[in-house]
């Protein structure tokens, strides 16, 4: 089967039919845009239900590709609230924490760059006697040294840090104990838990915030 087909969109978007049709021949379907009808995605989402539909809105393309079934991601709907409520829960009080020890505001960051240029070595360093952090970017990687859990978040949403990016909350996942048998129910893969985020998303079991400036905008609210 040919990896990838790239459609040439010019007037008309295509249709799910379309699609369908060209998704039993390639693994990976791509198109552009230049203005989509509400609702046309979440069709997509729902009629392509062994597929992910990723609309990358930074540059108006949307990929298809073969996925985890939206069912299997169904079936775990509570499971996969709660992990990423307890996420939040924790990502917040790590910033927290962050701010009372270096004296960071977290309503604007200032105090974060000085952290992250001079008074961390190459941006790394201790929270406390637990907890260690790595400054990168816009992102901030938390690890526990007695666990290894993990709770990478991203910064720039401030002041709330539960935002979930796919891959940081498959790390979590994966690295807290009492959600380790959930990150192996979806094959421990962290595409997999792209779609998850993105059909809870459509579902309303977690919220997209759509006045968030980056498209990482999904929360357990």
């Amino acid at each position: 089967m040919p990896d990838a087909f790239a459609i040439k969109t010019e007037r008309h978007l295509p249709t799910i039919e379309d699609l369908q049709r060209l998704l039993q021949s390639h693994q990976v379907v791509t198109f552009s845009y230049s203005l989509l009808p509400e609702g046309y995605i979440s069709d997509l989402v729902y009629s392509l239900p062994f597929h992910s539909v990723y609309n990358r809105a930074s540059n108006k393309t949307v990929i298809i590709s073969a996925s985890v079934a939206n069912e299997k991601i169904l079936h775990k709907k509570l499971e996969l609230f709660e992990c990423a409520r307890s996420f939040r829960e924790d990502a917040n009080h790590l910033m927290r924490l962050m701010a009372k020890t270096f004296d960071i505001d977290l309503q604007t960051l200032d105090g974060l760059h000085d952290l992250k240029y001079h008074k961390s070595h190459k941006q790394r360093g201790l929270l406390n006697e637990e907890w260690s952090y790595f400054l990168h970017g816009a992102e901030c990687r938390f690890e526990s040294k007695a666990t290894g859990q993990v709770v990478e978040i991203i910064v720039v949403t401030r002041p709330e840090f539960g935002y979930l990016d796919c891959h940081f909350f498959y790390n979590f996942m994966a690295t807290t104990e009492r959600f380790k048998d959930l990150a192996a129910y979806f094959d421990n893969n962290y595409l997999h838990v792209c779609k998850a985020i993105d059909l809870l998303a459509h579902e309303g079991v977690l919220t997209r915030v759509s006045d968030l400036s980056i498209e990482r905008n999904v929360i357990a609210l």
